[in-house]
């Protein structure tokens, strides 16, 4: 148990543990004064008595765990002191009486008695002594277990610290890069790159200003807040369009220069400064953060399309790795089991991507060096028309951004003066024809371009949806374009590059841009 020990130079009695177990609660207080250092709130489990350390586990808890248990110990011990008592006293008796009984005097059955007493009392004593002392082992065993347990939790909480730390050097890796990449913008505040994973912190959409109700309806001003003074990059929209089908050019580097092109890709992420009851700040019903991404996967569909013959098949069908690398064809043993990567493999299979390379072609987009069948080539100036429209295509989706009809302007496809125009298709339509200077990316562009684009936007009035879903009869679906096409207003080239248009924003339908097209396959 205890045993001697040397004076201290301030003659205080030292002692020295010889065994297993404790003399008293100073050798766990001893142990407790190991744990100090642990975090406020860590919590330990397995001990004796989990509801202590809902505290802090400090030396005053552990001492006060061992008082708690000694006495449940002590009681325990005197229960069984005053139960063996009893039946000393009860065995007494009977000896007394059975010893009476069988004897010839009375002092036979006392001598009986005595003897049988005495018997059960030294019995009963050494019951106690090696239940307290296995008790006390009991108790020094868990405390040791409640120390060590203790340790391994302080061990993790450092490592966690250590990792905690690790993530915030990375995340602040990451903004910086963001910040650096696209001048000076942030990323919106609802990002994780812990939920969202390691290769897409890039994607994060970008934080833009509120509208003030004194400017909504009023895109020329209320866009102009929102753009914070940026203009269009036109070096990085001609390096993206020149570069789509040079095979070093890669999904990332491609995804750069677009974002540092396009300022109105911010404007995605707008919201209106005052809630407004009933309103929504994007009318598809996604946030802010999807209908971006899904803006971002129409613009990989025509990065995916532009290079068929290289690497598109695969990217528009698999999608990337980590590294922003087209997936490969997946071997046998990768589709067992997976319905998902058969139905990308038999899209992959099945897609008539001559046809698709030669929409293109059609639309102006690429041109054949030396006539049809010779090697494919980007026409620079059709091709960073379509950059434009589709980065900006959907931007009137954000509420806040919705233009009023003027009076001067009324009425405009069925909006009186002073309507708010909620389709967004119209009222992207209004901006171009009365208001071009208020997007850049559409202002920049030469006039032949810009009569496309407001031609993908208005004249056709072609609904896929109801060809695709049969939603429709004929003539809901074709007077209008036949009326186009009868009266010279639609030429083969526009035809087809609003066709090319349709095809990239239902490819980037679904807000994964990375994963390909998932809408499509």
């Amino acid at each position: 148990m205890g045993g001697g020990g040397s004076s201290s130079g301030n003659g205080r009695r030292r002692t020295t543990r010889t065994s297993g177990e404790p003399t008293s609660g100073r050798a766990v207080a001893a142990a407790a004064k190991k744990l100090r250092d642990l975090q406020r709130r860590l919590k330990f489990r397995g001990c004796l008595a989990p509801s202590v350390f809902e505290a802090p586990f400090e030396e005053a808890a552990v001492e006060s765990l061992y008082r708690d248990l000694a006495a449940r110990f002590r009681l325990a011990r005197q229960t069984l002191l005053a139960v063996w008592l009893a039946a000393v006293t009860a065995a007494s008796a009977v000896l007394f009486v059975g010893g009476a009984a069988l004897g010839s005097s009375a002092q036979h059955g006392l001598l009986w008695g005595a003897v049988g007493a005495s018997g059960v009392l030294l019995f009963a004593l050494w019951t106690c002594v090696e239940a307290d002392r296995l008790a006390r082992r009991l108790l020094w065993s868990g405390t040791q277990a409640c120390v060590g347990e203790a340790r391994e939790h302080e061990a993790l909480a450092a490592q966690v610290a250590q990792l905690r730390a690790q993530l915030g050097a990375a995340k602040y890796e990451e903004a910086t890069m963001y910040k650096l990449l696209f001048r000076g913008q942030t990323r919106l505040a609802s990002f994780s790159s812990g939920t969202s994973g390691p290769r897409e912190f890039l994607l994060a959409a970008p934080e833009a200003r509120s509208i003030t109700s004194a400017v909504e309806g009023e895109p020329n001003l209320a866009i102009a807040l929102a753009l914070s003074g940026r203009t269009t990059d036109w070096d990085a929209v001609k390096r993206a369009a020149t570069r789509l089908r040079h095979r070093d050019y890669g999904l990332r580097d491609y995804y750069v220069d677009v974002r540092q092109a396009f300022p109105e890709l911010q404007l995605y992420t707008v919201t209106r400064e005052e809630y407004k009851a009933g309103h929504r700040d994007i009318s598809s019903g996604l946030t802010p953060d999807e209908e971006y991404r899904r803006t971002l996967g129409a613009l990989f569909a025509l990065y995916w399309l532009a290079r068929v013959g290289i690497d598109g098949e695969c990217g528009l069908s698999f999608g990337v790795d980590d590294d922003w690398a087209p997936r490969k064809i997946p071997e046998q043993e990768d589709l067992d089991g997976s319905a998902a990567l058969k139905k990308r493999l038999t899209f992959y299979c099945n897609t008539p991507w001559k046809k698709l390379l030669q929409l293109l072609v059609d639309a102006g987009m690429l041109t054949e060096r030396g006539g049809r069948g010779g090697a494919v080539e980007v026409a620079v100036p059709r091709m960073c028309a379509m950059l434009a429209l589709t980065a900006i295509h959907d931007v009137f989706k954000v509420e806040a951004l919705l233009p009023r009809v003027r009076p001067e302007h009324a009425p405009f496809k069925g909006f009186a003066a002073g309507d708010v125009i909620n389709d967004h298709d119209v009222a992207m339509y209004y901006v171009l024809d009365h208001f071009p200077e208020a997007l850049p990316s559409f202002a920049g562009l030469d006039a032949t371009q810009r009569h496309s684009v407001l031609f993908t936007q208005s004249k056709m009035s072609f609904n896929h949806g109801w060809l695709v879903q049969a939603e429709a009869p004929p003539h809901a679906l074709f007077a209008r374009f036949k009326r186009v096409i009868m009266a010279g207003e639609a030429n083969p080239p526009d035809v087809s590059f609003y066709f090319v248009h349709w095809l990239t924003d239902l490819a980037g339908a679904v807000p994964n841009p990375l994963d390909g097209s998932e809408r499509l396959v």
